[in-house]
């Protein structure tokens, strides 16, 4: 089933990868220098957020951005694939990325159909064209959360610090809070000299801003406001949830510790 687009975009978005909001003029200029029209669901995708991290992604593929049309990286434009003809033995004319990292690319395939791409990934170092998806509508249905699988889920959780206190005290460990620069949003880590290194808790809220950019970017004042309020992280959790996952070193301990303190606690997986 393909997710709604709203579910797609990663939470919270790096504001440094969203383009400003997306105007018809953007549309046709982009279409204009590609020489194609884009589908309407990327389309429908970039009108609720232009460009940025996805939360979900294609299994056994490296897939993590979608990219906006704008002025600044990443953004959608027509690709210059002079550099690389040469060392690949598939047609480059009619790939437009929208991921990848030059060495391999996610493209909107034009080349059979003018007016409806399919989705390849162009792996230009190593000479390889995988078929993805035979329309873009086919690709979004094939995204798929990106969670190891471990991880439980502490629903309705009132007061993190006393929870914080009352697990700590438990499982023999003190939680710290490592601040929201790193991911935009606080993370509280405990270790336990009890086990062998290295092992690590990490409890994270699922309700965020829904854009974060760091003060030290240069672009801080221009995107700060792109994204206001709050949005969730995994839109199918209870609300106020927590996220809980661990080094193997806890496996079992974190949900028997959970239901000794009658904390409730459900493996992420329940809520797929």
């Amino acid at each position: 089933m393909k997710p709604e687009p709203t579910a797609i975009w990663g939470v919270p978005a790096y504001l440094p990868y969203v383009q400003p909001e997306l105007t018809d003029e953007a549309i046709a200029e982009v279409e204009r220098k590609i020489g194609y029209r884009l589908p309407e669901a990327y389309l429908a995708l970039l009108r609720v957020q232009n460009g940025g991290y996805i939360r979900l992604g294609l299994p056994d593929q490296v897939h993590d951005v979608i990219a906006g049309i704008g002025p600044h990286y990443p953004a959608l434009e027509a690709p210059d694939w002079d550099e690389v003809r040469e060392y690949v033995s598939f047609p480059l004319d009619g790939l437009v990325p929208f991921d990848g990292d030059g060495h391999w690319h996610l493209c909107l395939d034009y080349r059979e159909n003018p007016d409806s791409p399919k989705v390849t990934l162009a792996d230009v170092e190593c000479d390889h064209e995988t078929p993805i998806a035979d329309s873009f509508e086919e690709y979004l249905s094939l995204l798929t959360e990106d969670m190891e699988g471990d991880e439980l889920v502490l629903p309705e959780v009132q007061n993190i610090t006393a929870l914080l206190e009352k697990l700590g005290r438990h499982l023999g460990v003190t939680f710290e809070d490592q601040g929201a620069w790193g991911n935009g949003y606080p993370v509280y880590r405990a270790t336990s000299k009890q086990l062998q290194e290295p092992n690590w808790i990490w409890i994270s809220p699922n309700t965020v801003s829904r854009g974060f950019v760091r003060e030290n970017d240069e672009r801080y004042e221009e995107v700060r406001d792109y994204l206001p309020g709050q949005a969730d992280r995994y839109p199918d959790l209870p609300p106020d949830s927590y996220i809980v996952s661990a080094t193997a070193g806890w496996d079992g301990a974190i949900l028997r510790a959970s239901r000794e303190l009658e904390i409730p606690a459900r493996p992420f997986d329940e809520y797929r």
